[in-house]
């Protein structure tokens, strides 16, 4: 199965059921974590190298398709040349190497609504009652019982991580990894500039 281009964010939402509920979306969000750090890189000139895939995430058709694949790596060469770097023409003649792992997973959150404090649903755990009644978060049922007000959010979760690479040694330098939740406008090529910018956002310029 071929997804298009713009597969980067397809969040769908769905009430539990048996239980008074409402639709809530998560709001995409992103979070870049640099777990190896460098203050400079061996060089100006780079030359991209394939990332065997080792998660399911990993293998999803919809990060597996050659024209996103394709345009991300642009993107990706973009945000590495506006921060002084060079593609250079094969490996041999590269300081460094970069490569890229991509996966997306799909997911599922259950939150409690809270109505006292406003009309988008807050994460909870438990519902106090007392002998003034029940928190604002549990409501009449269709039997008249009390229900937990509930609803479920199904999202899809991405994740971009970009691993710069030393030939001779072939020991990572510096990595990064970008993950949040992913919405529709995420697969315009626009937006795939951004997120490479962000995820290389702490990457050293090249030296002068």
């Amino acid at each position: 199965m071929r997804f298009p281009s713009s597969w980067w964010l397809a969040v769908g939402l769905v009430a539990l059921a048996g239980c008074a509920s409402s639709t809530h979306q998560v709001a995409p969000t992103s979070q870049v974590t640099v777990s190896m750090p460098a203050s400079q890189l061996p060089g100006p000139r780079y030359a991209w190298v394939p990332m065997p895939a080792r998660l399911a995430a990993e293998s999803d058709p919809r990060v597996l398709d050659p024209q996103f694949r394709q345009r991300l790596q642009a993107a990706l060469d973009s945000a590495l040349q506006a921060k002084g770097y060079q593609a250079a023409g094969s490996t041999s003649q590269a300081d460094f190497l970069v490569a890229f792992r991509v996966g997306v997973r799909d997911g599922e959150q259950t939150l409690l609504r809270n109505e006292g404090v406003g009309s988008a649903p807050t994460p909870q755990a438990t519902v106090e009652c007392t002998a003034d009644g029940c928190s604002q978060m549990v409501v009449p049922g269709g039997d008249g019982a009390p229900v937990m007000d509930l609803t479920r959010a199904r999202y899809v979760e991405g994740g971009l991580q970009v691993e710069v690479i030393e030939p001779k040694t072939i020991r990572v330098v510096w990595r990064a990894l970008n993950r949040g939740t992913v919405s529709r406008n995420d697969g315009t090529q626009a937006r795939l500039d951004g997120i490479a910018r962000e995820t290389l956002a702490q990457l050293p310029p090249a030296s002068r």
